[in-house]
Parts: C-alpha cells; sequence; structure tokens
C-alpha cells in the first residue's frame, strides 16, 4: 500500500524543525542522531522524512491535515536518547518515527512501550529490538540475523574466502552483527582468522590491523558505521593490508566512498535501498538528489530512503484509521506493501513487528555503489 504518491514531484524546499501546529494538524515525531557520531545518518533520515512530508503536504495531506514535524536530538547516545524519546511522549505526537543506531533503539523503545506510542524505527537492526513482547514498536528494516548471514554466504560459497578477519565496534549492532556472522561462518566451516574490537569515537586503529595483518586475510568483515568505517579502510590500506572488506548496512553510506575513496573500493555491504533495482527507485533518487543537492550534507540515498518510506507507511493507516494511537497500532501490524529499491516481495510484519523484507546487496565501485552480481 505504499502508494503512487512516492512518484508526486518535490520541489527543492525544507520544512522547519518548528514548524507552527495547529490543532487539526498530524504531528509526526522523529528521533535520530543530529549530533554526535551517527550525525551522519541522523541528517539522512531527517533529508528522507522531510521529503515525504512535503509530498504529503503539496498532495493536501492526510484527509485534508497538514503533517508537521517535531523532531528531537538524541546526540547518538543512549541516555540522551531516552530523555529525547521522552519529550516527544511529552508532545503528545501521534506517531514516532526513526530510530539509529541499535543501542539508542534499545534504550528509547521502551519509553514508547510504556507510554504506548506507535514507533517505526528506520535505522537499527540488532535482533533484540524486535521480540515477542513487542506491543508499539515496528522495524522496517531487515535485522542482523538476515543481514549477517547473507554476507557470511557470500564471502565463502560466492567469493570462497578461507581466512576471514572480523573487527567490529563494541556497542550493540557491531557486537551483535559479529556474533551472528560468526556463528554463520563456523555452520558454513569456517573460522574466523582475528577477531577485534573497537570503541565508536575511537581513531586509531594501528593495534587491531597489525593482528588482522599477522593474520593474513583474505577478507575483513567491519561491523560498524561512521565515522570510525572508513578510518579503518584508510589504516588498513596504509598498513598494506589488500583483504576485501565487507559489512551490514552501517557500511552503505554514501559518506564511506567520500572519506574512504581508495580504501573502500569493492568494499561489500548489505543495503536497504539501491537505485538500480526498479524504475521507481530511479525516479525517487533523482527527485530526492535535486531536492538536496545544495544541503549542507550531500544527499544519501541509502540512507534516506528507508526515512521516507516510513512516512509513507504511516501515512497509509493515518488516512485509514486516523490517530487513535491502538488503531494505529493494528493498522500497522496488518501493513502489507512493496517497497522500492528493493528486490520484489510482499512485505509484512511479522509476530514480533519485524518487517519480513529482502535486502539488497552492494558492492563500491568507482564513486558509487554497484548492485553485487549473483548476490540478489
Amino acid at each position: 500500500m505504499i502508494r503512487a504518491a512516492f512518484l508526486a514531484t518535490a520541489a527543492a524546499a525544507f520544512l522547519s524543525f518548528a514548524t507552527p501546529t495547529l490543532a487539526q494538524d498530524i504531528k509526526l515525531g522523529l528521533i535520530a542522531g543530529m549530533s554526535g557520531f551517527g550525525a551522519s545518518y541522523g541528517a539522512s533520515i531527517l533529508q528522507g522524512t522531510e521529503m515525504a512530508v512535503k509530498e504529503i503536504n503539496d498532495a493536501g495531506g492526510i484527509n485534508g491535515r497538514k503533517l508537521v514535524l517535531d523532531v528531537a536530538d538524541d546526540a547518538s547516545d543512549p541516555a540522551q536518547s531516552v530523555l529525547a524519546m521522552q519529550r516527544l511522549v511529552n508532545d503528545n505526537v501521534d506517531i514516532v518515527l526513526g530510530g539509529w543506531g541499535s543501542s539508542m533503539v534499545l534504550a528509547n523503545m521502551e519509553v514508547a512501550e510504556r507510554a504506548g506510542f506507535p514507533y517505526i524505527v528506520v535505522g537499527a537492526s540488532n535482533p533484540r529490538i524486535t521480540t515477542a513482547r513487542n506491543k508499539w514498536t515496528f522495524r522496517i528494516l531487515t535485522n542482523d540475523n538476515g543481514q549477517a548471514t547473507q554476507l557470511a554466504d557470500i564471502a565463502v560459497k560466492q567469493l570462497k574466502m578461507k581466512r576471514i578477519a572480523v573487527i567490529h565496534d563494541s556497542n550493540d549492532y557491531g557486537v551483535g552483527a559479529k556474533d551472528i556472522f560468526v556463528a554463520h561462518l563456523k555452520e558454513l566451516g569456517v573460522t574466523p582468522v582475528d577477531i577485534e574490537s573497537y570503541a565508536s569515537n575511537d581513531k586509531d586503529f594501528t593495534a587491531q590491523l597489525s593482528h588482522i595483518a599477522a593474520a593474513n586475510a583474505d577478507g575483513i568483515a567491519l561491523m560498524g558505521t561512521l565515522p570510525a568505517a572508513p578510518a579503518i579502510m584508510n589504516q588498513a590500506r596504509d598498513q598494506g593490508i589488500e583483504a576485501r572488506f565487507m559489512g551490514a548496512a552501517g557500511l552503505s553510506n554514501e559518506a564511506m566512498i567520500t572519506l574512504a575513496p581508495e580504501a573502500s573500493q569493492h568494499a561489500i555491504s548489505t543495503a536497504y535501498f539501491h537505485e538500480a533495482i526498479d524504475p521507481q527507485a530511479k525516479a525517487w533518487a533523482d527527485r530526492y538528489m535535486a531536492m538536496y543537492k545544495n544541503a549542507s550534507q550531500a544527499p544519501r540515498p541509502s540512507q534516506a530512503a528507508p526515512a521516507y518510506r516510513s512516512v509513507y507507511m504511516a501515512a497509509d493507516c493515518l488516512k485509514t484509521v486516523g490517530t487513535d494511537k491502538d488503531k494505529l497500532r493494528l493498522c500497522l501490524k496488518d501493513w502489507h506493501g512493496h517497497f522500492f529499491g528493493l528486490p520484489p516481495a510482499d512485505l509484512h510484519f511479522d509476530d514480533t513487528n519485524q518487517l519480513v523484507a529482502p535486502v539488497v546487496v552492494v558492492t563500491v565501485e568507482g564513486k558509487g555503489y554497484a548492485v553485487l552480481a549473483g548476490a540478489n
């Protein structure tokens, strides 16, 4: 039920963080890291959300009601994320979107669950986010059970790698993805030659990379995000390490290529969008790139697309049942549809509120991402 509005023309305009709200307006709460180490991802989530809201409002809103954004910056910090979510609850928004970083979402979702607020997560993949006890939290991204196992299959079965090292962030995202990847490698008969960890804000990875170099790895699974991931790639190449990098969707951020233009070449990652998948995806990407070409942060389609989709998913239910929160929750549980930029599938939520959806696997080629041949 993601409607034809996906292809509506969008003008190059931004919504203010402090849009005046009228009584009849529908308030969308957006939570993400607009500052801190996740700011690059947060800015893209905001762009995708703004774009969808503008399209919907330009087309007449939701049954004549305007959508307004209430943006909460959680500073990419779990404790701050709890406070940011509580602020949205206190503002009595109608639905919450966003959520970047597994550590932040694992913390802030408890506030949404206790308060009874529908929450659509667009940027966190740890499997513990969606469990049988979920009532209000929905995730539209494939979790690491799907992503990390697919990466292991590609490394061993398709690329025939024999000596795989792992370096991972010590946060919930990095540890969760690492554990699943390593477990599946062992099911495939491969034991990692080395496993290293780092902290999200680390800048020097000499020690970890020295161990990986000594292990003579032919592949490196990098389970992390900006800003550390491109620094690790650059420092690895400086040490003469030639192993091919791979990782989950934290690596599918166009800034990775900007910050490590040579070192990131041929790196593989799972992703939630690629414009080559279908004509709708290409049309959306063209509109998005045009809308944000002069923005303070360069447009990054891979990160903006899930947020954009989440607004239209919410809009489907807001049109159907209005703003009653329990009715919205039930509507989301019954949602079925298709996302542009992903392999065709009938998307739906399972009994843990996890969207059952495919991922696309991409590789860095030149200045952009290409779909990895044979992996999709």
